[in-house]
């Protein structure tokens, strides 16, 4: 059992590192954007084999009048799920929390790329923000390139929709 799920989650260690891009954003109630973003991906080798947990951090700023700006940062875990998928714990400095499960949907162990695609079961929102129902995250890594696209329906949304998209490169 220990075994399965260090094997779940072996492909996204191939992701360790940092990495920045551009994306572009926007949802139909409010204007499009494009913002750069830096995400970090780690985990503890020592501590895998008995705790498979990657963590990930992205931070985003947006532009204003050709000002950048922050805009956005968020934590959280990947882990084993107890079924045969992956979770993903993730904290919004807005007060959003989100628990997603997935699974992989594309694999190549030689060319250490994957496709991860997750689907909220649980949202919390902070009392004032915009209440979000549903999010749906699809990661894509493919050697030296990740990209990532943010779905969701919200309480003025109904309807799956796309929210961010963005691709970014290693930087270590």
């Amino acid at each position: 059992m220990k075994q399965l799920a260090l094997d779940r989650m072996m492909p996204l260690t191939w992701a360790e590192g940092k990495w920045t891009g551009r994306g572009k954003g926007g949802f139909p109630t409010m204007d499009a954007f494009e913002y750069d973003s830096s995400i970090h991906v780690r985990f503890l080798e020592d501590a895998f084999d008995q705790e498979p947990l990657i963590h990930f951090e992205e931070i985003a700023w947006v532009y204003e009048k050709a000002e950048r700006k922050f805009k956005h940062w968020e934590t959280g875990f990947f882990k084993p799920a107890n079924g045969e998928g992956i979770q993903f714990y993730v904290s919004h400095n807005t007060g959003r929390i989100e628990v997603t499960n997935g699974e992989y949907t594309a694999f190549d162990k030689m060319k250490k790329s994957f496709e991860l695609r997750l689907e909220s079961d649980f949202m919390r929102n902070e009392a004032g923000l915009k209440t979000a129902y549903k999010s749906f995250r699809t990661i894509q890594l493919n050697q030296d390139s990740l990209d990532y696209v943010l779905e969701m329906s919200t309480e003025d949304v109904s309807g799956r929709t796309l929210h961010l998209k963005a691709s970014l490169s290693r930087v270590t």
